[in-house]
């Protein structure tokens, strides 16, 4: 066998043929699967490699020695260990009608292993992949990377049995921490991304790479930590979409813009031209309630041009569980069921390329989602004074649908020349449409003329990018690698609206003495809809190169301009050096920022407590922080959230199957965004009357209210055994823990609180001081085993006032084991049953001094979702 084949025209033209002859000469190519144990490398000598062990030719030119080879660490057919070598690196493989293997650029698109011949395969998870988020290299890796990056694949998210991304990501991250707490109206806000203690709307969110649009609801909801974020809603994506889910640890505001302080999270759509999977899921809780059904699938389509057109959906119907307590009131035993919402849900997605000519490629893809929840919230007792006895007689227990639609669509271009380098135009549009509406209620200053239903509020955020990127490999001779650089030119619009309730949801109906407005659903009132919009234009540049065999560095700085708060300007330092071919060292330097969103800067809410001796309505009102009222209380601007970034890592790989890797962080973030406390008293109500704003009896509002200081520690660790007659076993273990102090408060000017106690408490102790995440997958003959342990570690809650101090609580650490075992009865046939919380784990009981209502049995605080043992069983089918 040469060592180089030179590609012919012949070759080259070939490569261009028909794709039924490609889809024919892959199947006759695959051969049988094989273990192999390949570290990245010169890519020339890992495809000698493969075709020592496989006997297969392997065809390429000589400029694939200056190319970087993925790991190759499994079992795969010999097309699939080619292709694991090649990702990442811009080459495809050619397979001809006669089997012969062809690497070059632009080649045809090789068929995707599927997933039924990955879990035949019985492979374990790979330790090291190539991966795209935090570097514009082609040829970086989890274990080479210069930060810390988690990769979780499609298998694994599936593995974990939940039904939504974030679950299953909190599932499998140690730094991923969001309370999964499903009680009432605040278990249907929009779940975020928290990583390393910090805000969700702190970490960027990706899509293939593309900035993701936010939801449009800012959390104002009490009791919960990160009030004022206004994150991405992850569950907005099926999970059957995804192929792999990238995760950055670091600050890189200067790589991707605003809100990249904690870190970057890039989901990783399916390329798929052929084939197809569909599932269906049954699961309830062990207590008898919250059974809900799932079914979710993909399919593949060819496009001209070596394309490929995959299609994902799932659908979901939950019914409401119960974790309330009973309490007595009102002379009799209340049973308010106090718990999950049920929810009707169902998301689309698709991602499509084809090729124009070798160098040149369309794509496209897009998500719709439309989700509907309802949920009870704390009864209307017969004996208040704001129930209506001719309407409800027995009180009632109003309830609250929450509805969102979510839909995003990006379409682009990239164009390759190994002498021009490689362009990147996109355009992406992004809109979150959220309507509030209550039922079973009653506006008491109507009578027996009230309504019974209302239409409370209607938000909406949109964004839309426009983004060129470039990159290119410039051979230089006092360097190891090519030096990789890159630029890249983008351009946002940002609009927030918000748009009234009903008006019987927020008016005075004439009756005195009893509450004004819609109980449990005071509606949004014109004074609060508005429309807020901004432009934001920025410029990023980088540099990155392996400068020596053992050194690589990276350099990228980025300016924007925002249209509302004017110009900023970020820079990043990243190095690693290897002490040994086992051993590296990381680390970066870098400051970031998050810039108040448009929903922080505009949510308003306001609720008429009465009506006061002279007729008029007593307000208390959530302010826009530009509102004239405010600012004579004090309020200022918002500025950016700053930070400084840090962090040191080590990089371990004691042999092909075992990997550690330890970073050590420090962020220190300037003018952090929270709600002030309420501000009400003699003194606000001086300054409201002078101002022109008596009717406002308390007021709160956006501001920049501190500055903090989190430090923490990751540790990864994994390992993979190869059994023999046993099977594959990957064992990982994955801690986190971190500490956020408040280092300053910023004083409001007139001596009104910024911090409450409360909310001091929830930045420093409201989640789980650590985490520790162990994982087994055993994968023997058709059977696969999945086992992961979570331990939260504790965390506090505070009460909001010092007076009440011995009320304050701290929550143990607690145990969650999940479960999963799946059987394939063929290739295409497999069933899965498993167990979250197989060991019915829940957390402590909430202090009642502490609870916002009486049936509120557990805190909002609780990291795990505290209804316990959660059953399914899941049928897969692959096609």
């Amino acid at each position: 066998m040469s060592r180089h084949s030179v590609f012919t025209r012949k070759a080259g033209a070939f490569a261009l043929g028909s794709l039924a002859t490609l889809f024919l000469g892959s199947a006759l190519a695959a051969g049988p699967a094989q273990t192999y144990h390949l570290a990245p490398g010169p890519l020339d000598e890992v495809l000698l490699s493969i075709s020592r062990q496989s006997g297969q030719v392997i065809s390429f030119t000589p400029d694939v020695a200056g190319y970087s080879s993925a790991p190759v660490d499994g079992t795969y057919s010999t097309q699939q260990a080619v292709d694991a070598a090649l990702r990442g690196t811009g080459l495809q493989l050619q397979v001809s009608d006669d089997g012969a293997f062809v690497v070059r650029q632009g080649a045809q698109r090789s068929a995707p292993q599927r997933a039924s011949e990955a879990a035949a395969s019985g492979s374990t998870p790979t330790l090291d992949r190539v991966v795209a988020v935090g570097t514009r290299r082609q040829d970086a890796t989890t274990l080479t990377s210069m930060a810390p990056v988690d990769v979780i694949d499609a298998s694994e998210l599936v593995q974990t049995g939940a039904t939504s991304l974030n679950q299953a990501l909190f599932q499998l991250l140690p730094s991923f921490n969001f309370p999964q707490n499903q009680s009432a109206t605040r278990g249907q806000d929009p779940k975020g991304a928290s990583l390393r203690g910090l805000s969700p709307d702190q970490t960027l969110v990706l899509v293939n790479g593309k900035r993701r649009h936010a939801s449009a609801v800012v959390n104002i909801s009490g009791g919960v930590p990160f009030i004022g974020a206004q994150s991405v809603d992850l569950d907005m994506i099926p999970i059957s979409a995804i192929d792999h889910v990238e995760v950055l640890r670091d600050g890189a505001s200067a790589q991707y813009g605003s809100d990249a302080i904690a870190g970057v999270i890039n989901i990783v759509l399916k390329e798929r031209d052929s084939g197809g999977q569909a599932n269906a899921q049954l699961g309830k809780y062990s207590q008898g309630d919250g059974f809900g059904k799932s079914a979710d699938g993909w399919y593949g389509l060819s496009l001209p041009g070596d394309g490929f057109l995959t299609l994902s959906f799932n659908g979901l119907n939950n019914k409401p569980d119960d974790i309330g307590e009973k309490y007595y009131a009102d002379g009799q035993w209340q049973d308010p069921r106090w718990g999950g919402a049920s929810r009707e849900k169902f998301n689309l997605a698709a991602n499509a390329e084809i090729g124009l000519s070798d160098a040149w490629r369309l794509y496209s893809f897009g998500t719709f989602g439309r989700d509907t929840s309802y949920n009870n919230t704390p009864p209307l007792l017969a004996g208040s004074p704001n129930n209506v006895p001719e309407i409800y007689p027995n009180g009632t227990i109003p309830q609250y649908r929450y509805h969102y639609e979510d839909a995003s669509l990006t379409f682009g271009s990239r164009y390759e020349d190994e002498a021009l380098g490689r362009f990147d135009l996109s355009a992406t549009y992004g809109r979150d449409k959220h309507t509030e509406r209550a039922s079973d209620t009653v506006n008491p200053s109507y009578g027996v003329a009230s309504p019974t239903s209302f239409d409370v509020a209607t938000l909406i955020n949109e964004q839309t990018n426009l983004n060129l990127d470039y990159s290119r490999d410039v051979p230089v001779d006092w360097a190891f690698k090519p030096l990789t650089l890159s630029a890249g030119l983008a351009w946002r619009d940002e609009r927030y609206r918000l748009q009234a309730g009903d008006f019987d949801s927020y008016s005075y109906g004439g009756i005195d003495g009893v509450q004004v407005g819609a109980v449990q659903a005071s509606g949004l009132t014109p004074d609060d809809a508005d429309t807020y919009t901004r432009q934001v234009r920025g410029l990023y540049l980088g540099l990155e190169n392996q400068l020596t065999e053992r050194f690589q560095f990276g350099l990228a700085a980025r300016t924007e301009h925002y249209s509302d708060f004017g110009d900023t300007t970020t820079g990043k330092l990243s190095a690693r050096y290897e002490l040994t071919p086992q051993l590296g060292l990381r680390a970066t330097i870098n400051n970031a920022y998050r810039a108040p969103s448009l929903g922080q800067i505009g949510t308003s809410w306001t609720t008429t407590t009465n009506v006061g001796a002279d007729g008029n309505p007593v307000l208390t009102r959530m302010l826009p922080v530009d509102n004239p009222a405010a600012r004579a209380l004090g309020a200022e601007k918002l500025k950016p959230e700053k930070s400084d970034n840090y962090s040191l890592g080590l990089v371990w790989r004691p042999s092909e199957q075992a990997s550690l890797t330890v970073d050590a962080y420090q962020i220190d973030i300037r003018d952090r965004i929270l709600y002030s406390g309420g501000i009400y008293g003699p003194e606000a109500e001086r300054i409201l009357t002078a101002a022109g704003y008596g009717q406002y009896s308390w007021a709160q509002f956006m501001t920049n209210a501190a500055d903090t200081r989190t430090r923490g520690v990751d540790v990864v660790g994994k390992y993979n055994f190869e059994l023999g007659a046993y099977g594959n076993l990957g064992l990982s273990a994955g801690y986190t823990r971190t500490r956020t102090r408040v280092e300053k408060i910023h004083e409001n000017p007139n001596g009104f609180v910024t911090v409450t106690r409360e909310s001091e408490g929830y930045l420093e102790h409201g989640y789980p001081e650590d985490k520790l995440v162990l994982g087994a997958v055993h994968s023997y003959g058709p059977w696969t085993f999945s086992l992961y342990e979570t331990r939260f570690g504790r965390y506090r809650k505070y009460a909001s006032d010092a007076s009440a101090a011995q009320y304050d609580q701290t929550f143990s650490a607690q145990w969650i084991t999940d479960l999963d075992i799946n059987y394939a009865f063929n290739r295409s046939l497999k069933v899965s049953v498993g167990a979250n919380n197989l060991f019915d784990s829940h957390p402590d009981k909430y202090n009642e001094q502490l609870r916002q209502t009486p049936a509120q049995q557990y805190s909002y605080l609780s990291p795990a979702a505290p209804e316990g043992t959660f059953y399914y069983t899941r049928l897969t089918y692959d096609f």
